[in-house]
């Protein structure tokens, strides 16, 4: 899954996925099913635990989405045992430092390009797929750039061969800037053009998330050079889907 996804950015082309803050696996079968390339368990701010986010993935799998999840900080230990239940792709939050970075990553990759524990888990079958995915799997790892100062070190987060993506947090940046939530400010503006240049200046694909469930809005995201896009969450589509009722029948 994560060779396609490889290759569609690689291609110049988008992927978008969706985020999963619900530890619902019928949730992620509904998500899954529409056709996105990937699907995220938000483990930083929703609802899943290891042993929930393993049954999400079966469900991201059946229906051929990448398990994506954004870890709650960039524990290398916690992001073992999420690769060995299934992940694919990592997105870590608040990453301020290239170097740190890159030994975060030494501890995805198996040796001995890495320092990754070897065992039977899920993600190997228990051994039955040892041979195919302990030599060469690489994860889909994408740094988040949400802070001043993962700004300033953009470039070197960036410029890394273990990143494949980069994903902008608006809302932790804006919030950075002083201004939580204000999207069209000239600073913030200028911090994200900043990340998109770094992006485009080492090939690398530059990532949001468009909360609202707005295709204009998302048509809006991938014009202004946005390619790997998280559209929606669970939660929010559905209250989205719901709203308007109120004074209805009144």
């Amino acid at each position: 899954m994560i060779t396609e996804i490889r290759k569609k950015l690689a291609d110049g082309k988008a992927s978008i996925g969706c985020w999963l803050t619900s530890a619902s696996p019928l949730a992620a079968e509904a998500m899954a099913s529409i056709g996105f390339d990937w699907l995220a368990v938000d483990m930083e701010h929703g609802a899943a635990d290891i042993e929930s986010a393993g049954n999400l993935f079966a469900a991201a799998e059946r229906h051929g989405a990448a398990p994506f999840v954004r870890l709650p900080s960039a524990d290398p230990y916690f992001a073992r045992r999420l690769l060995d239940a299934g992940a694919q792709g990592l997105i870590v939050p608040v990453v301020e430092n290239a170097d740190a970075f890159m030994d975060f990553a030494r501890h995805c990759h198996y040796p001995p390009a890495g320092r990754r524990g070897v065992g039977l888990s899920r993600a190997n079958q228990w051994g039955d797929k040892f041979d195919q995915m302990v030599p060469g799997f690489r994860p889909f790892l994408v740094p988040q750039i949400e802070t001043l100062k993962g700004v300033d070190e953009a470039d070197a987060i960036i410029g890394l061969d273990v990143t494949d993506a980069v994903f902008v947090g608006p809302y932790d940046l804006s919030a950075s800037l002083g201004n939580a939530g204000d999207f069209s400010g000239a600073l913030f503006r200028e911090k994200l053009e900043t990340v998109l240049a770094a992006c485009r200046g080492h090939g690398k694909a530059p990532g949001i998330h468009q909360v609202e469930t707005d295709l204009d809005l998302l048509s809006g995201r991938l014009q202004d050079g946005f390619r790997f896009v998280a559209y929606g969450t669970d939660l929010t589509a559905m209250r989205t889907a719901l709203k308007g009722f109120q004074g209805i029948g009144e």
